[in-house]
């Protein structure tokens, strides 16, 4: 770098001399290069340099670092390398011998840059009326007082931004087709296209060129249907950003608080309610609401075919030697069958037929999903409440109990109903379960339910029952068992007054 008189002599060679820049660098001796860049500069404003920062030691393993890092961007996030597992490797792996910080500071900037790297803009998607994008979610209901966690598929229509939700118990080629005839018919037709993932209930291969390789039922679905089915590119949800954006929000609204489920009918009926109440918000572009642009964008569906479709599989197996059917990793009890007997399954997403070689039905039977539940800590949300008596009935707790203990709970008097909530706490850590307490109550009159003597031998009743109706005591006398006292005596003394 040239000092600033150095600089100053050039200029002035350049402008008033009117040297060439080769006669510049041959009278400095500098090179040319030198020469015309300070010889024709023309902003000379002040720069501020870029720090450049220097890592004598971590140095040779920058290349290594990078390396991982890269190979992360093809990894789920839970199997990516974190900053100390980095040092660590560089440690045990390559010989690395300086200090912790200095790895974790480098490794931490460089993931931000990658990251900002990895960003995209992408153009907004724009879909005519009369097209849909199809996603599948999870969350949990409650079911039979337990957690049950269950799968839901939401239908949305990016135009006017209306969706239809249907709960199913998995997404199994089945349920997914299934879930498509119920949306469907709670649209009132059939999107002219749908965009979905490359779910394996649909797509079997996939291939260069957006080509896929799909399943028969699918295939046949869609030929029932007259639909055109489009795939998103791999790791792009972004291709289906308005069904994403529909999962997120139906879980986090028509979820919670979360609802209790007797049947899939009845858990579908509500999703089909809060649907239709969605209908009536205002679009969140457009100033009108979501059922105004549906109700356009519903004419431009396909109509429903006359006959819809019936979603069924067809297997051939043999019955175990107890006459017992295995599916779905259960075992089922078939009815007139026979040990070894050759039967024929038509396998719905709900049910199963057995069938005999002459094709007779010998058994329905619902179909055994392994569905996963968890146990409710009654208690411990029971707790939660206990000092909160006036809002007991809306909570979730109070929602998941039998009907028997809604009624237990439903007095008016807040000492009262919380007096009960301390009597259920109490029970149940005892070691009996609600279902026992609801046998219990159910045994007893309602005006006897604050009788905790009462109850209390009531649920002892529930896991002995030979315990007789009253528990004997031979402490009283036997002539004053049935003795009445006369009270006229007490009542002269007290002044007439009872």
């Amino acid at each position: 770098m040239l000092a600033m008189a150095q600089v100053n002599y050039i200029n002035f060679l350049r402008e008033e001399e009117g040297l060439s820049i080769n006669s510049l660098a041959n009278r400095l001796g500098i090179n040319w290069r030198t020469a015309k860049k300070y010889g024709d500069r023309e902003d000379w404003s002040p720069e501020i340099k870029k720090r450049i920062k220097r890592y004598p030691i971590l140095g040779p393993y920058l290349d290594i670092i990078e390396a991982w890092l890269t190979e992360d961007l093809s990894r789920k996030r839970k199997q990516r390398h974190t900053n100390i597992r980095i040092y660590q490797r560089l440690r045990d792996e390559c010989g690395y011998t300086g200090g912790v910080r200095t790895v974790t500071g480098y490794v931490s900037k460089r993931k931000k840059a990658l990251a900002q790297d990895e960003k995209k803009t992408y153009s907004e998607l724009i879909h005519p009326g009369g097209e849909a994008q199809v996603d599948f979610g999870t969350t949990e209901v409650i079911y039979d007082g337990k957690w049950l966690q269950v799968k839901y598929l939401v239908m949305s229509f990016p135009y006017s931004n209306g969706a239809f939700l249907v709960v199913l118990p998995r997404e199994n080629i089945t349920c997914f087709l299934e879930g498509l005839k119920q949306l469907f018919t709670l649209a009132g037709g059939v999107p002219r296209k749908l965009w979905f993932d490359n779910l394996s209930a649909a797509v079997v291969k996939i291939k260069g060129h957006g080509e896929r390789d799909l399943t028969e039922m699918f295939q046949r679905f869609k030929l029932h249907y007259r639909f055109e089915a489009v795939f998103c590119n791999p790791r792009a949800g972004y291709e289906k950003g308005n069904v994403e954006n529909k999962v997120g929000t139906s879980r986090r609204n028509w979820f919670v608080p979360i609802p209790v489920m007797t049947s899939w009918k009845q858990i579908n009926q509500e999703m089909r309610q809060k649907a239709e109440e969605a209908m009536e918000k205002e679009h969140y572009k457009h100033n009108q609401s979501v059922r105004s642009l549906w109700e356009e964008e519903q004419t431009k569906l396909l109509e429903l075919p006359r006959d819809s479709f019936e979603v069924v599989c067809f297997e051939t197996t043999k019955l175990d030697k107890y006459g017992k059917i295995h599916l779905d990793q259960e075992r089922l009890q078939v009815p007139g069958g026979s040990a070894q007997q050759l039967v024929s399954l038509k396998i719905y997403w709900d049910r199963l037929e057995v069938l005999n070689e002459t094709y007779e039905t010998l058994a329905t039977l619902p179909r055994p999903f392994s569905l996963k539940q968890q146990e409710i800590d009654w208690m411990q949300e029971l707790k939660q409440v206990l000092h909160k008596p006036k809002a007991v009935p809306y909570t979730m707790v109070y929602s998941a109990l039998p009907e028997t203990l809604k009624r237990y709970l439903s007095v008016t008097d807040l000492p009262h109903r919380k007096r009960r909530m301390g009597c259920l706490i109490q029970w149940l850590g005892d070691g009996y379960h609600v279902d026992q307490i609801t046998i219990a109550l159910d045994h007893i009159s309602t005006g006897l339910w604050g009788e905790e003597g009462i109850v209390y031998q009531e649920l002892y009743r529930t896991i002995r029952p030979e315990a007789p109706d009253y528990l004997e005591e031979s402490y009283t006398p036997s002539n004053l068992r049935d003795y009445e006292p006369a009270l006229d005596a007490y009542n002269a003394l007290m002044g007439g007054r009872s």
